[in-house]
């Protein structure tokens, strides 16, 4: 047996560890307080890196520059990133090209370089429109910031832009969480993703909560507050295509979709995971010093002691549990043209599961066809785990 899944069409994934500051809250690979020159220093490593990729088959159509603050950079510098990706893969005529921003980072000038540079799609981090539940975050922001940037966002025209909020916050009240939603859809924009904070081991949230110097909402309230995001949003018009994320028609992320869709995806940058089905999952090393000079060294930056050489069993399970993580759920079909066997045959010890969770309503079964309910998101982890 052997992946038979259709090459050629990657996803391209940039990381910039670089931030104002660190929220109380994030556990990504990401720090504040690095001068420009290390910025600088960092991006031309990046374009490096790239170069060590040139002759690569796979056409790129999706590019996402992640953080971090990739709007923190100087903004020649998102567009040397972007040309260099271009030298170097062969980027399809039409890619979605997609840069993460911070409200407290923006100006008009940046705005006009990204849009020279072919950034089409923004991906503002707002959180919340509370002041206070900012501050307590740890957000450089403030509300007035976020309208701002939005209007320059608007005005620079950009017309694919995704907004991040979070709920499940402490001091966060329903009427809070209802209040940041209406106002962010209030200005129409093309993309929301929704969060539940979650603690993260080794962040500042996490410490408070084990010394018990945090409270966080109860889980009836989280959920609560979970589903009044999807109800709302979708009144408003937005498809709920995944369990984070709620688009407009034609607006779904189509680099994240990747990820949910079990295709290929280069990384480049500090501590980024790729995925190719023949090199299975790769990291790249996660110390700046080192990455750097790894780099002008002319060796790839890839963590050897992280490289996971999966099994066409592992290849299965990570299809399974992204594809439940879509509202569309799993194609069973397309999971028989893939792996070249039966979804029923590989995990007919978990069927029994599937009917119980079936009659709870918590799981869709309708032909070749397997998707979580609403209802059934509540309890996702424990219904993917059965396929892990």
């Amino acid at each position: 047996m052997t992946i038979n899944k259709e090459q050629g069409q990657a996803g391209l994934y940039v990381h910039i560890p670089f931030c104002l500051k660190k929220c109380g809250y994030c556990g990504f690979l990401s720090f504040g307080g690095c001068s420009e020159e290390t910025q600088r220093q960092y991006v031309q490593a990046l374009v490096r890196e790239l170069e060590f990729h040139k002759g690569e088959n796979a056409a790129i159509d999706t590019i996402y520059i992640g953080g971090g603050t990739p709007s923190l950079l100087p903004a020649d510098c998102v567009e040397a990133i972007l040309d260099a990706a271009r030298e170097n893969f062969k980027v399809t005529e039409d890619p979605e090209i997609s840069l993460e921003v911070n409200p407290k980072t923006l100006t008009e000038s940046k705005l006009k370089i990204y849009h020279r540079a072919g950034v089409n799609r923004l991906s503002l981090g707002a959180q919340s429109m509370d002041d206070g539940l900012l501050v307590f975050m740890g957000r450089a922001h403030d509300q007035a910031d976020f309208q701002e940037s939005w209007r320059m966002v608007r005005e620079q025209g950009f017309s694919n832009v995704n907004v991040d909020l979070m709920f499940g916050v402490p001091g966060q009240s329903q009427d809070l969480w209802e209040d940041s939603l209406k106002q962010v859809l209030e200005l129409r924009p093309e993309h929301v993703s929704f969060y539940s904070l979650q603690l993260e081991e080794g962040t500042p949230f996490y410490r408070q909560y084990k010394a018990g110097e945090m409270d966080l909402p109860s889980t009836e309230e989280d959920r609560r507050m979970y589903h009044q995001g999807i109800h709302m949003l979708k009144k408003a018009g937005y498809d709920h295509y995944e369990i984070s994320n709620c688009a407009r028609p034609g607006f779904a992320s189509r680099h994240n979709s990747k990820y949910w869709n079990f295709e290929e995806y280069f990384a480049v940058g500090l501590g980024a995971h790729s995925f190719r089905y023949d090199q299975g999952r790769q990291r790249n090393v996660s110390h700046l010093e080192t990455y750097i000079q790894r780099i002008r060294q002319g060796l790839l930056p890839v963590d050897e002691r992280a490289f996971q050489q999966e099994s066409l069993r592992d290849h299965m399970g990570e299809y399974v549990f992204t594809a439940l993580r879509k509202s569309e759920g799993l194609d069973t079909a397309d999971f028989e043209k893939v792996f070249g066997t039966s979804f029923f045959s590989v995990y007919k010890e978990q069927m029994t599961a599937v009917s119980t969770y079936q009659e709870q309503g918590l799981l869709y079964v309708n032909g070749g066809r397997i998707a979580l309910t609403e209802k059934g998101i509540d309890c996702s982890n424990e219904i993917m785990a059965e396929f892990v």
